[in-house]
């Protein structure tokens, strides 16, 4: 019999999947990309498998545009983009599934505002951010940094061809 975990990492594989398809970067009328978030990591280590879903809600367009960051490794640079000049932060978490096989023990730990990112209801205006990350990343935030900076970012447009 399949284990139930598995069951919902399949789902939830799948589900994802299917959503990404509409989490695809494009302006509406071709204007381009209104706000960016970029995220570089330099992690010494880190605990199991880390998930990292980051949750941005356009209020331009009236979107939401998930991001899921699977680490596998110290450095990442990844790149999150809004379509409009407005939006919140609605889900920063970061889960952390480990197995201890001589125990045959799956354990999964939460961390919620990861970073400190979730806007709370409060409405980002015209302004990007680059986020670094330092350290071990583990479910103790005294083992890592998050250093946040917001600029102004007027016009970041990408072409089709």
């Amino acid at each position: 019999m399949l284990n139930k975990q598995f069951i919902i990492k399949v789902t939830l594989f799948i589900s994802l999947c299917l959503v990404s398809v509409f989490a695809y970067a494009e302006g509406d009328n071709g204007d381009g990309i209104g706000q960016t978030i970029q995220i570089y990591t330099r992690f010494h280590s880190f605990l199991g498998k880390p998930m990292w879903l980051f949750i941005i809600r356009d209020i331009d367009h009236d979107e939401s545009i998930p991001y899921l960051f699977d680490i596998e490794r110290g450095d990442n640079f990844w790149v999150a983009f809004t379509y409009g000049r407005n939006y919140l932060i609605t889900v920063s978490q970061m889960k952390f599934e480990t197995y201890r096989s001589r125990y045959n023990q799956f354990k999964q730990y939460k961390i919620n505002n990861f970073c400190g990112l979730e806007s709370n209801g409060r409405i980002i205006k015209a302004q990007s951010m680059y986020i670094t990350i330092n350290g071990d990343l583990s479910p103790y935030s005294d083992t890592y940094t998050c250093n946040v900076s917001t600029f102004s970012h007027g016009n970041f447009t990408i072409v089709n061809q």
